[in-house]
């Protein structure tokens, strides 16, 4: 008996429709993506703007005239915290001066990442050799004059205390306030179907001067190292960087 011809094509259509819808999913289906970071530093929640007047967590007015910090080693981590992704040569300049606030982690894994790690300053192996290139040359301004070593962190500006006004110098540096974060992802980045994704990671400012050292300028706005830096150092432990999520 012989099928009508429209009967005929309609079986076809519906046994090759699921092949090709097969098909597509494959196509949209990336093995791998580029994943910029960016730092959105902030003082109580707002983008820093260099030369305003804030009032620090001890009461005195400062404002910051350059502000810029080191990102090292960064990874990706699972829902297990297993590090799926580490990023080769890992060390990104941080320039809220120069507007330099973001990088780029190429070729990530298809997978879904919960986590992100980085440390801020520069690791012991590359900390002792400037003679580096990239973000670790030392024209950056973060190299110290008197010693051979990186500026993990550096902030300059201004305040007016109680007692006293005048300039802001913290340059935190030494293998011993070289620090590793692990922030959570607000929701997890799935990498397979989409070829590029923005991670926003917030900073608050106002973190370096607090928790657990209360930092009055008119006694500390000075610092590159030794016991002051250290005391930067443990503030910026907790609370600097505070919040990681998709954009």
């Amino acid at each position: 008996m012989k099928r009508p011809i429209h009967t005929l094509l309609a079986f076809l259509l519906v046994a090759v429709t699921p092949l090709l819808t097969s098909c597509d999913d494959d196509d949209d289906t990336v093995a791998q993506a580029d994943i910029t970071v960016e730092f959105l530093n902030t003082v109580n929640g707002a983008e820093i703007e260099l030369g305003k007047t804030y009032t620090s967590p001890a009461g005195d007015t400062y404002a910051v005239e350059d502000f810029k910090y080191f990102i090292s080693n960064v990874k990706l981590l699972d829902a297990n915290g297993a590090a799926v992704f580490t990023e080769p040569n890992s060390y990104h300049l941080i320039n809220q001066t120069a507007g330099k606030t973001s990088f780029v982690l190429k070729n990530v894994p298809a997978g879904s990442y919960s986590q992100i790690t980085f440390s801020l300053g520069v690791d012991q192996a590359h900390n002792h050799s400037t003679d580096q290139e990239g973000d670790l040359d030392p024209s950056s301004d973060m190299v110290w004059d008197w010693d051979t070593g990186y500026k993990f962190l550096l902030l300059e500006g201004t305040y007016t205390g109680n007692t006293k006004s005048g300039g802001l110098i913290f340059h935190i540096g030494e293998d011993a306030n070289y620090t590793t974060f692990n922030i959570p992802l607000q929701v997890p980045l799935d990498i397979r179907t989409e070829p590029y994704h923005t991670l926003r990671v917030t900073t608050e400012l106002d973190a370096l001067f607090q928790n657990p050292h209360t930092i009055d300028f008119d006694e500390l706005n000075t610092a590159m190292g030794g016991a002051n830096a250290r005391k930067i150092a443990d503030n910026y432990t907790n609370g600097f960087f505070s919040l990681a999520e998709l954009r």
